[in-house]
């Protein structure tokens, strides 16, 4: 899904499915900074072992993972002419993230994908 942004107002809720507890919620509009602010209060109710985390298909949340959970790869100078490899953030190795990304088409549900993503 592309990244979609829109300056009305937005609920982002974090909650634990199992128990239907909610986590942490923020209120903004639909950009990558309120993506970034909801996982560091999630981040701040969660224990050190991170949970699986399951988004619809928003890219933000994808981002915000990788922004907070990320590792940078930093690449060792080639001994070649030219401009050096850029760093890279990666996930880490114990993140687990999935996406459920709903197709709609008149308003009715046409297909559900779901993409799951590991770094073990």
């Amino acid at each position: 899904m592309e990244v979609y942004e829109d300056d009305g107002p937005w609920m982002w809720v974090s909650f634990a499915p199992d128990t239907r507890l909610i986590v942490a919620f923020t209120i903004g509009p639909r950009k990558q900074y309120v993506a970034d602010e909801l996982l560091k209060l999630t981040d701040n109710c969660l224990s050190k072992n991170k949970p699986v985390f399951v988004t619809d298909g928003l890219d933000f949340y994808k981002i915000a993972l990788l922004n907070h959970y990320g590792v940078q790869i930093e690449y060792p100078k080639s001994g070649k002419r030219g401009r050096p490899k850029k760093p890279k953030i990666v996930p880490s190795d114990d993140l687990k993230y999935a996406q459920v990304v709903k197709k709609r088409k008149g308003g009715k549900l046409q297909n559900v994908e779901k993409n799951v993503s590991s770094s073990n």
